[in-house]
């Protein structure tokens, strides 16, 4: 997904497709930092109010969901659906794309079909709000807050004895 991320990504850049979708962000970068802050803030006080350590692996954790927030609004939201849509149209793209984001979530991470529909309509979602902001940068924020209160904290790992 990351080596798909980065084709999309050297593709659109080289086509001008994210100067339309990260012009906000180039222009009011701040405000995305600060966001970014609160976010972790967030993400710190609701682990402690939970009453969970707070550790160099859990920080690693919450880095890990916005690098993986970042890969999928890329892949999911912008790279697919820009090559689909000549062939399938905009819409159809789209609902492709959401379809191939909810199948990975399936197969790759073993989840099941409730959870999956949920991502698929989740990713609808995110594909709207873009559509709606124009701001590939919100909806990666947007996306990381709801992958934490998915996944506040790493899979544990297996020992076997």
């Amino acid at each position: 997904m990351g080596a798909l991320a980065l084709l999309g990504l050297t593709y659109s850049l080289y086509a001008g497709l994210n100067n339309h979708y990260l012009s906000d962000f180039s222009n009011n970068p701040g405000i995305y930092v600060i966001a970014g802050v609160i976010l972790v803030a967030f993400f710190v006080f609701f682990l402690r109010f939970r009453q969970w350590e707070l550790n160099k692996t859990q920080f690693l954790w919450i880095a890990y969901l916005l690098g993986i927030s970042i890969v999928e609004e890329i892949a999911f939201r912008l790279t697919i659906p820009f090559f689909l849509a000549a062939t399938l149209g905009s819409f159809s793209s789209v609902l492709v794309s959401n379809l191939l984001f909810a199948a990975i979530h399936y197969v790759t991470l073993r989840w099941k079909l409730v959870s999956c529909i949920f991502t698929f309509m989740g990713g609808m979602g995110l594909s709207r709000l873009l559509e709606n902001s124009e701001n590939i940068v919100l909806v990666i924020l947007v996306h990381w807050f709801v992958t934490f209160l998915n996944t506040p904290r790493p899979p544990k790992t297996r020992v076997k004895k």
